[in-house]
């Protein structure tokens, strides 16, 4: 196992990103790019996993074509088995950190700060669960105990995770799926089958560097929402944050710009935010800055 210092995760990374279909066009995809590298000078490649090339994608971008094996229709639907092509090694620097990004995600800070948590080829970083107990020692001796059976799941919006690991993700799912394994849960969905196969090894992206939109400013409770933007240490913590990642269609960025200050948002779980200061602390000036570059392209 070969352990990296926190210099060399530090200075280089690969940042990995996913495209297929009309949902995001190049410009957008140009300015999550160039958002990073403006604040990362420690990204030394990028990577765009794609269904086709694209013509006005930026020269600095390296487009590699999805593999052949994850172009089957069946990986597109739901799970989305497509994003494992991320790990795909042929795709990767050969001996370097990388972190993924879902590109719903909003980068506000340095994230070569979440590459260089991965300090062996053996590491993989997720967004937790969204619960208490979340990744550790307590959920890895539940997956030991039933086997395998029982694991803690994470978001594969954000993904950290070194090239050199032997096998890849990729492979390990590739092999499995040809060697007939097609029914449990974790071969239908991509972040089911990264938080399985990665258990023993997996670890949380802290909530100080990224975070899923919905679970950081929205809430079921007005004193929790209240509570959060209130308390010292919580303030802290998202001044820290650099990349916030959003699901659901309410939050793209044409969405975002059109909506009214101290507005109250939702999301399909019954969560609820206001779009404002008081709540959101100047992270939402951030998502503003980033939503008119996209909106002016």
């Amino acid at each position: 196992m070969q352990i990296l210092s926190a210099e060399n995760s530090a200075r280089n990374w690969c940042l990995v990103l996913a495209l297929w279909g009309d949902k995001y066009s190049d410009d957008y995809v140009n300015v999550l790019v160039r958002s990073v590298l403006s604040k990362s000078t420690s990204c030394t490649k990028v990577v765009l996993v794609t269904d086709r090339y694209r013509t006005a994608i930026d020269a600095v971008v390296v487009q590699s074509l999805i593999p052949e094996f994850f172009r089957s229709p069946n990986f597109f639907r739901g799970g989305y088995v497509v994003k494992l092509s991320m790990f795909h090694r042929p795709f990767l620097p050969e001996d370097l950190p990388c972190v993924f990004l879902d590109l719903d995600t909003v980068v506000v800070g340095d994230v070569g700060k979440i590459a260089a948590l991965v300090r062996n080829e053996n590491d993989y970083l997720m967004l937790p669960p969204g619960n208490i107990v979340g990744f550790g020692p307590v959920r890895r001796l539940v997956w030991k105990l039933s086997g395998g059976r029982w694991f803690a799941t994470g978001n594969s919006s954000i993904v950290a995770f070194h090239s050199a690991a032997v096998p890849s993700l990729a492979e390990q799912f590739q092999a499995l799926y040809e060697s007939g394994v097609r029914a449990p849960r974790y071969m239908t969905i991509d972040d089911v089958f990264i938080s399985w196969c990665a258990q023993a090894t997996l670890q949380k992206i802290p909530t100080s560097l990224g975070v899923m939109f919905r679970r950081e400013f929205l809430s079921r409770s007005r004193l929790i929402l209240k509570l959060k933007c209130r308390l010292p240490w919580v303030m802290r913590r998202r001044r820290e944050i650099v990349a916030i990642t959003f699901n659901g269609a309410q939050y793209k960025p044409e969405a975002l710009l059109k909506l009214a200050d101290g507005e109250k948002i939702f999301d399909s779980k019954g969560r609820f935010g206001y779009w404002n200061i008081e709540n959101m602390g100047p992270i939402k000036e951030k998502i503003l800055s980033f939503c008119s570059q996209v909106a002016t392209k």
